[in-house]
């Protein structure tokens, strides 16, 4: 009877360990601050008039290749260049897809508002996970602002989500330029071991409580 409790004790301390370990997804930190490493993306030839185009990271041609979607007709300039508006449009929604979702992880960008407010930067990841928004406030109208961005926090050491896709919102982008890609992550911070062995008490805690429950009513029913 005893090796059976142990046993059963054993599972379910297992169990919630494997339930701590695997609970984490990829998550991204919003930051101003630019890792070393990070690579330049080059809008390529110069762009009139599209609302599309290829660019590439790392050199102006050959790198890495980024599509890139634009709610309106945008011109770029050639290379590490800005991305403007045409006459007459209002940019508010630039979206960046890596051709290879596992390669980045993490993005910076620089860039001008047509008035004071803030700029909203959804990411994707490759594994799937919820999109993660981020806001950026404060910004004013006409003056660079930046660099802002993200990189990849890894919670747990099997916790790696590369970039799918980003995409920038905002009232009104007046440009957007001085765009990266790097592999930059924050220090995995694991939890501690204290907080494993803490649940593994509660949980044997919790099962010496019913099972010493169920033996004081064995003997009630026996008296």
């Amino acid at each position: 009877m005893r090796n059976g409790v142990m046993g059963l004790i054993l599972s379910f301390s297992v169990a919630a360990l494997c339930s701590l370990s695997s609970a984490a997804n990829a998550a991204y930190i919003a930051t101003d601050t630019v890792p070393n490493g990070e690579l330049k993306f080059y809008d390529g030839s110069a762009n009139k008039d599209v609302s599309s185009f290829t660019g590439s990271v790392g050199s102006q041609h050959g790198g890495s290749a980024v599509n890139v979607q634009t709610n309106a007709n945008v011109d770029t300039g050639a290379g590490f260049g800005t991305i403007k508006p045409v006459t007459g449009a209002t940019l508010t929604d630039v979206t960046f897809t890596p051709t290879n979702s596992t390669e980045f992880n993490s993005f910076f960008f620089r860039g001008q508002l047509l008035a004071d407010g803030s700029v909203t930067l959804k990411v994707n990841d490759s594994l799937g996970d919820p999109t993660q928004i981020f806001t950026f406030d404060d910004l004013k109208a006409n003056t660079n602002f930046g660099p802002l961005g993200i990189v990849l926090d890894l919670a747990f050491p099997n916790d790696f989500g590369a970039i799918k896709s980003i995409e920038l919102i905002s009232a009104g982008f007046k440009e957007l330029k001085q765009i990266t890609f790097g592999s930059a992550q924050v220090a995995a911070v694991p939890l501690p071991a204290s907080l494993y062995l803490f649940a593994a008490a509660l949980m044997i805690l919790g099962i010496m409580r019913v099972l010493g429950r169920r033996r004081a009513g064995l003997r009630a029913s026996h008296a």
